[in-house]
Order: C-alpha cells, then structure tokens, then sequence
C-alpha cells in the first residue's frame, strides 16, 4: 500500500519512493552538508600551483627554442667570417666589410656581438680564431623574472689561412 507525501511516497515496506530528481537533489544537499565548501579552496589553490608550473614549462621550452636559434646563428656566422678571413688573409678592411654584412644578416643585434679574431694578419697555413660573443637577452618576462636577463653565448670556428700575398 502507497500513502502519499508531498515529495516522495512510501511503501508498505516502510521506505519511501521519491522521483530521481528528488533523489539527486538529496543526495546533492548531503554532499554540500559534508564540507564540499572546503574541498574546493583546496581544488582552486591546486589549480592555481598546476596552471603556474604549466605556464613556467612552457614559456621555458618557448624561451630555451630561442636561446639554441641564436646559438646556431652564431656558430654559422663564426664559420662565415672565418672562411671569410681565411680568404683575406685575416682581418683586413676588405674582409672587416664582409664581416660586418653577416653580422647584420644573422639577425642579432649588431651592437651586442664582440668578434675577436687571432691573428689579424695570416698568411698561407696560418690558423685563425674566430670567436664571437653575444649577451642574449631573455625575451619571455616569466623566465626573466626567475633568471638572469641575459644569457652569455660563444662560437668559435678554427680556419687555416688560404691567402698567398702577391
């Protein structure tokens, strides 16, 4: 026999009937009433570390892609100026022009990239040292912010003269 209530009916068993809605929403009280207030500061302050760690990872893989560019920009342009040397027969003002186009062309500032080659005048089988320097600067403010604003870089090339003076 079924007596009914205003929410759910109960049977003769003596357990009440109510519709899945009103179960749900029982359910879903007794939930709130247990402290799902406090599980979820805790599920926001987990979010916020997570995300955090998430943005560090990325912008350090972004920022470290950056970093090995430059790096092989400036192993290329050090073997350029040395065969450019090597050709000249070290570092004179035809080949100090040459030299000053590839700077420009790699693409780093030109004001930041120290070249220092020795000796400056070689002649047939002499070895030459190419050496650049350059201070990258960190581009991404996250990474900037935790590290050094910039970043030492080197390349060196060893040549040997192939000029035959005339």
């Amino acid at each position: 026999m079924l007596v009914r209530t205003p929410d759910c009916q109960k049977a003769s068993s003596g357990k009440y009937l109510c519709s899945p809605l009103r179960r749900f929403q029982q359910m879903f009280n007794r939930y709130i009433q247990r402290g799902l207030n406090h599980q979820a500061g805790q599920a926001v302050a987990e979010l916020a570390v997570t995300l955090f760690i998430l943005v560090l990872v990325l912008f350090s893989i972004l920022e470290l892609g950056l970093v090995l560019n430059a790096k092989l920009v400036l192993a290329s342009a050090a073997r350029e100026i040395a065969r450019v040397c090597a050709v000249k027969g070290g570092w004179t003002e035809e080949a100090s022009l040459l030299i000053s186009g590839i700077i420009e062309a790699t693409g780093l500032s030109t004001g930041d990239v120290e070249v220092d080659i020795s000796p400056r005048q070689a002649i047939y089988g002499t070895v030459i040292n190419v050496r650049l320097f350059y201070d990258y600067r960190v581009k991404s403010a996250v990474i900037a912010a935790i590290s050094r604003p910039t970043i030492a870089l080197t390349a060196k090339a060893v040549t040997r003269s192939e000029f035959v003076p005339r």
